[in-house]
């Protein structure tokens, strides 16, 4: 049975190791197609994407078939080791309206002023953010939030993953990319950085400062060797100019944290990045995950491979969730999965970028028995 927290720990840290860990993340998928439910009466509603031996299974005993590592307990177990919680402050009232299915408003009334965001599936379909006063309730809002990290959560996802992995975790975004996704939207933040750039740069500022005390008291502190920065990063959301004036600087103080604290340190990026290849193999994180080669993303593995060049970046994920539907030949996931292989290992978790949400849960295995023959 293979150690996978040891060969995790191994490619990460560029030691030998004697195989190449395949992680792929197919809770979305699991959940989707209700297989922990399914019987064998209501199996023909997905008897294309699920194998009829699965009927019934648990997630664990999946990623036993594919001989596969879990990468993240609180998506896969529920086990959220991070978590944010509102101060006791009796001067903040909070106000939930349901507008029609899962579609909810939510209102925050504080002594500085109030906001309000609607919510879609946990998704933000209006922003709290609406005008340039409003900064000025989320900086109230910020303040009486605090950050914890949970041992207990910990020590249930390191039981529950004995054998498959080793507890990992993501946390809140930068906070360019938290108004770009949660407090005003793209299109908001840049016009605000157009016409009220000091006020939106006292904002960041003060997130900034609020976050690093994050790191150095709650972050550093914990247990973890790996943790992700969830920042889901697109060229197209954060184009160079913007990138290097509120990102850069930004990643590089807290993965410095992170390696000070012994941890490895790894970055979401899911969207188009083709313009930010030329920073990948300079910043000082230690591994990207999701970076996705086509038919899904816009660069071409041969391209990622030669920005990362000599670097020792750990490639998290790189075959295109695409490549699991029957839409395409099974052909061209085996080649790709080859390719990936041997472009990249030993400097490879492999995976899928970013998740398998639908397609033929039979390829999984395919992959896995393409896995078990490498040698790195």
């Amino acid at each position: 049975m293979i150690d996978f927290a040891k060969l995790i720990l191994r490619t990460f840290a560029h030691e030998s190791i004697d195989g190449i860990v395949w992680q792929p993340r197919i809770m979305y998928w699991y959940n989707s197609n209700r297989i922990q439910s399914l019987t064998p009466e209501k199996y023909p509603a997905v008897e294309k994407y699920v194998p009829k031996e699965y009927i019934g299974k648990n997630i664990k005993e999946i990623y036993k078939d594919i001989n596969g590592s879990i990468r993240y307990p609180q998506e896969t177990f529920g086990y959220p080791l991070f978590h944010e919680t509102r101060k006791p402050n009796h001067q903040i009232k909070t106000i939930r309206k349901r507008l029609n299915y899962k579609t909810y408003l939510i209102k925050m009334i504080t002594p500085v002023g109030e906001v309000s965001h609607v919510e879609k599936d946990t998704r933000i379909i209006d922003f709290p953010v609406k005008k340039i006063k409003d900064l000025k309730v989320m900086m109230y809002l910020e303040d009486q939030t605090e950050f914890n990290f949970s041992n207990v959560m910990y020590e249930k996802a390191k039981k529950e993953m004995e054998g498959f992995g080793i507890p990992t975790s993501y946390y809140f975004r930068s906070p360019y990319m938290k108004c770009v996704l949660n407090y005003l939207g793209f299109e908001r933040t840049i016009i605000f950085l157009r016409k009220y750039k000091h006020e939106m740069e006292d904002f960041f500022h003060h997130l900034e400062s609020i976050d690093l005390k994050k790191y150095k008291r709650v972050i550093t502190k914990s247990p973890l060797k790996l943790v992700n920065f969830g920042e889901n990063i697109d060229h197209n959301l954060s184009s160079p100019p913007y990138f290097e004036k509120y990102l850069l600087d930004y990643y590089e103080t807290r993965v410095k944290l992170l390696h000070d604290a012994r941890k490895f340190a790894f970055i979401h990026i899911d969207g188009s990045f083709k313009q930010l290849l030329p920073y990948l193999s300079t910043m000082s994180f230690d591994g990207y995950e999701a970076l996705t080669p086509p038919p899904l993303g816009d660069v071409p593995l041969e391209d990622i491979a030669r920005a990362l060049g000599d670097s020792g970046k750990i490639l998290v994920d790189g075959i295109p969730a695409t490549l699991f539907l029957r839409e395409f030949k099974e052909s061209r996931l085996i080649d790709l999965t080859k390719k990936v292989l041997d472009l990249f290992s030993p400097n490879l978790i492999l995976g899928i970028s970013d998740e398998l949400c639908i397609g033929d849960g039979r390829r999984l295995k395919k992959v896995s028995k393409i896995v078990e023959k490498f040698e790195p």
